[in-house]
C-alpha cells in the first residue's frame, strides 16, 4: 500500500541539498525567495555548496545531508537542489527501512531518477518527479506543483497528438530519466514494475544510445510488466557520426512492438520548457479516446 506523505501547505519548511553535481548559489537564492514570497520557508543545507569536481561534495555529505533532513521533523519537503550526476552512489548509503516511520515530499529530476525511485519501491512512499530547486524561480508549472502538493487530484494536459498507440489503462506511476531508469531493473523488488504507467523523458542523447535503453528495458522484461508507457520530452538529441537513420518515434514503435496498451509522447515533461510534476507510487489513468490523464488519488495527505 502506497504511503502518501504531509500535504505541503503554506507556512511548512523544505529543506534543500545537492545529490548530484555542484549548483550555483545565485540560483538557489532566487529560487528560495520565489518560494518564501508563497508563504513557505526554506532551508538550504550547507552540503548545498559542496563541490569536489563536478560533485556536489562526496557520497557521504550528501547521504548525511539526506538523512540529516529526513530526521528533522521540522522539515515537510526535501527538494533536490539540482541534477547532473552521481546520485545514484546514495542508494548504497541510505537506511531504507527507517524512513517509512516518518514519510516526507522528496522532489527532483534527471539524475535524481534513481533516488525518488528507490524510495517508493523500497518503502512505498510517493516521491515527486519535478523540477529541482535551482530552476524553481523560471518554472511555469509551479501552481500545479503546489497544488499537487497540497493533496490536489490534478491533470495532465493531453492532445490526440500526444497518442502513439490508442487504449485506456490505470496504474501506479514511475519512471523519470531514460537513462538513469534503465539501470534501476534488477536492484528493486521485482514487482516494483507490475501494472504501472512507465514515464520516460532524456536529453543530450544519441538516438543509438535511447534505442539500446529501451532494448535494454524489453529484455529485462519491464515493458511487458507495464500497463501503459508514457514518453516525455527528449531534448537536443544527438545522431553524430553515420546517420542512425531511425526517428524517435521508429525506435518506440520497434519497442512496444504489438503491446496493448496505451502509449503517449511529447508529453509537457522533461529537460524541456515543460516539467509537470508526477507523483511516483501513485495511481492514475490514461483514457486517449477522452484525452484524459488523471491522478486517482491524492499524491499527500491533508491533515
Amino acid at each position: 500500500m502506497n504511503i502518501t506523505p504531509p500535504a505541503f501547505q503554506a507556512g511548512d519548511t523544505v529543506g534543500v541539498f545537492a545529490p548530484s553535481s555542484w549548483v550555483e548559489r545565485d540560483d538557489i537564492e532566487k529560487s528560495k525567495a520565489l518560494l518564501e514570497s508563497r508563504g513557505f520557508q526554506v532551508f538550504v543545507h550547507p552540503q548545498t555548496y559542496e563541490r569536489e569536481n563536478q560533485s556536489a561534495g562526496n557520497h557521504l555529505q550528501k547521504s548525511l545531508a539526506f538523512q540529516g533532513l529526513w530526521q528533522r521533523k521540522d522539515i515537510k519537503a526535501i527538494w533536490a537542489a539540482g541534477g547532473g550526476n552521481r546520485c545514484t552512489h546514495l542508494l548504497e548509503t541510505i537506511n531504507f527501512a527507517r524512513l517509512d516511520k516518518t514519510p516526507k515530499i522528496l522532489i527532483g529530476f534527471s539524475d535524481v531518477t534513481s533516488l525518488l525511485n528507490a524510495i517508493t519501491a523500497h518503502t512505498n512512499i510517493t516521491t515527486f518527479h519535478g523540477p529541482v530547486f535551482k530552476n524553481l524561480y523560471k518554472y511555469k508549472q509551479l501552481d500545479h506543483l503546489i497544488d499537487l502538493l497540497g493533496g490536489a487530484l490534478t491533470t495532465y494536459p493531453m492532445t490526440k497528438d500526444n497518442v502513439l498507440r490508442e487504449g485506456k489503462a490505470e496504474g501506479r506511476l514511475i519512471g523519470g530519466n531514460l537513462s538513469l531508469f534503465q539501470y534501476l531493473p534488477q536492484t528493486l523488488p521485482d514487482d516494483f514494475y507490475k501494472d504501472s504507467i512507465l514515464f520516460l523523458e532524456d536529453c543530450n542523447e544519441e538516438l543509438s544510445s535511447i534505442d539500446r535503453m529501451l532494448l535494454h528495458l524489453k529484455r529485462l522484461g519491464v515493458l511487458n510488466e507495464i500497463n501503459a508507457l508514457v514518453f516525455g520530452q527528449f531534448t537536443d538529441i544527438l545522431e553524430t557520426g553515420t546517420p542512425f537513420g531511425y526517428t524517435l518515434d521508429d525506435i518506440i514503435q520497434e519497442h512496444i512492438g504489438d503491446a496493448q496498451y496505451p502509449v503517449l509522447h511529447n508529453m509537457p515533461f522533461g529537460h524541456g520548457k515543460d516539467i509537470y510534476t508526477f507523483p511516483i507510487g501513485t495511481r492514475a489513468s490514461i483514457d486517449t479516446q477522452t484525452n484524459e490523464f488523471t491522478l486517482l488519488d491524492a499524491a499527500t495527505a491533508k491533515l
